[in-house]
């Protein structure tokens, strides 16, 4: 099964009978259909905070200016950002795990 970003009125309930809770992304560079890096990279890091998550996509971006997939031009310097900004990547079972200390 895959990720995907579907959301509606029926949903809550088949999620709550299979024990399951919805994690959506709070930010998407839209690096599906935007080549420019620094605009992928500005809609992720622009206000960034804990918590947030990030929605970044490993098949199917843009390409740039190159013919590269822009997610390879942004994943580095995302990581050195979010890094620099003092956060810090986590999986969604850790950050599941902290919001129930």
């Amino acid at each position: 099964m895959r990720p995907a970003g579907l959301r509606n009125l029926f949903l809550e309930p088949v999620l709550h009978r299979l024990d399951l809770r919805l994690a959506a992304w709070t930010r998407r560079g839209f690096d599906t259909r935007e080549g420019d890096a620094d605009r992928v990279l500005e809609r992720l890091t622009d206000g960034l905070a804990a918590r947030d998550i990030l929605l970044v996509h490993d098949a199917g971006a843009a390409l740039t200016s190159t013919g590269d997939p822009v997610v390879l031009a942004v994943l580095p310097r995302l990581i050195d950002i979010v890094r620099s900004s003092g956060l810090r990547f986590v999986t969604l079972r850790d950050a599941r795990a902290s919001l129930s200390r």
